[in-house]
């Protein structure tokens, strides 16, 4: 790996989305004095949340060549998977063998998303499981139309995630079957540890996606952790049994357990607040990899700016402190329109949920995720600098 003379070579190690707001935001804060090198498992950037949509509309989820993403970003290009960090020697090893130096290193390389359990239907993780939730669709509408009549669940687990993707299934597959003529045949149910459907919003945000859901049919089971299938049934507590004939369920996630890194219990990278990694100097966390509990894409983008801040202040650029608490902005797609939320996490505005009316967009560039610099990178539009959060329309906020 050439460095040119009087840079600091800043390792990204990950693929997806806090990996390359993170070339991005260093790129716009640090300049030339970064040489930045993006160590990618895969050839190609998949835009995860298309997934949902894309099983129902028969398309696969948006790709992007990765080496011209990096090569748009400023950024080089490495494959392989990091296999471990030698923080004394400021070094990585990847899974190759190879070992590459660093002065500046963030881990961006996502949780692991596993199966928990064992029930007819499908683990729905993203793309990957594209192919499998179509064939479960096809296989619904079959059944309904031979005369069978089936209960088909979404389910939650409890745990760090982000609960968004279960709904958008629920309302996307009631459209579906709407179409095909066998809606009154399949119940649809969202079983979910959440006290209220995605209640991270607030309680407005709440209702109103309650009120999305009835209007769609489907049933909801709040508060209820399933424990397992078994004869026909989900068994959750508190509550008893749910029946269940097909479960769509989401995976429970799980951290990287970086060799040479400390983590949690649940094995995510141990890091404080600005995602600096405990007793590891010049090792940053971002995304899914780190210790916050809600994982998704538009605060993975926000942790990754932080990081890049930190990095950039350290080689002398003059840059704004990170402001805090972080946004938590989502759009959720309902088969009639997209829905737009946002909310801080601790304090700040008072925007109660920040539900807005359908199709009113709370941010521009609007794009599915919200990122200060990739959002306007992936819609073309890359020298905006910066997301612009919107007023919520009036007279309706919940």
């Amino acid at each position: 790996m050439r460095v040119p003379p009087g840079r600091d070579v800043v390792l990204i190690a990950g693929g997806g989305f806090a990996a390359v707001e993170a070339a991005l935001a260093l790129r716009a804060m640090a300049g030339e004095r970064a040489h930045v090198c993006l160590v990618a498992p895969d050839p190609d950037f998949s835009f995860a949340p298309a997934a949902t949509r894309s099983a129902f509309a028969a398309a696969t989820g948006d790709r992007m060549p990765m080496r011209e993403l990096a090569e748009r970003a400023g950024a080089a290009l490495i494959g392989g998977n990091l296999q471990e960090v030698r923080p004394d020697l400021r070094r990585i090893v990847l899974s190759t063998g190879r070992e590459l130096e660093y002065d500046h290193l963030v881990v961006a390389v996502g949780a692991r998303a596993e199966g928990w359990l064992a029930a007819p239907g499908v683990l729905f993780r993203g793309p990957r499981d594209e192919e499998a939730l179509g064939a479960l669709l096809d296989d619904m509408v079959a059944r309904a139309l031979a005369g069978e009549r089936l209960r088909v669940v979404f389910a939650v687990p409890a745990g760090p995630g982000w609960a968004v993707p279960v709904y958008e299934l629920a309302l996307l597959a009631a459209q579906w079957l709407l179409r095909h003529g066998v809606r009154d045949a399949v119940d649809l149910v969202v079983v979910t540890a959440e006290d209220e459907p995605l209640g991270v919003f607030g309680h407005d945000a709440a209702e109103a996606v309650t009120a999305e859901l009835g209007e769609a049919g489907v049933e909801v089971r709040p508060g209820a952790v399933v424990r397992e299938w078994a004869d026909g049934n989900l068994h959750v507590v508190p509550g008893g049994e749910v029946p269940a004939d097909l479960v769509v369920s989401l995976p429970v996630l799980r951290g990287p357990r970086v060799p040479g890194l400390p983590h949690t219990q649940l094995g995510f990278v141990a890091a404080d607040e600005g995602g600096r990694v405990v007793g590891s100097p010049g090792v940053y966390v971002a995304g899914d990899a780190g210790p916050f509990p809600v994982k998704q894409a538009g605060l993975a983008c926000q942790q990754a700016d932080a990081v890049a801040a930190l990095i950039a202040a350290e080689m002398g650029a003059h840059v704004a402190p990170h402001p805090g608490p972080p946004t938590l902005r989502a759009v959720l797609w309902t088969g009639r329109g997209d829905r737009f939320l946002r909310t801080d996490l601790a304090g700040g505005r008072d925007e109660s949920g920040g539900v807005g009316a359908l199709t009113a967009e709370l941010w521009w560039p609007p794009g599915k995720v919200a990122g200060r610099f990739l959002t306007p990178f992936l819609e073309g539009q890359p020298d905006q600098a910066r997301l612009v959060d919107l007023d919520v329309p009036e007279p309706r906020r919940g």
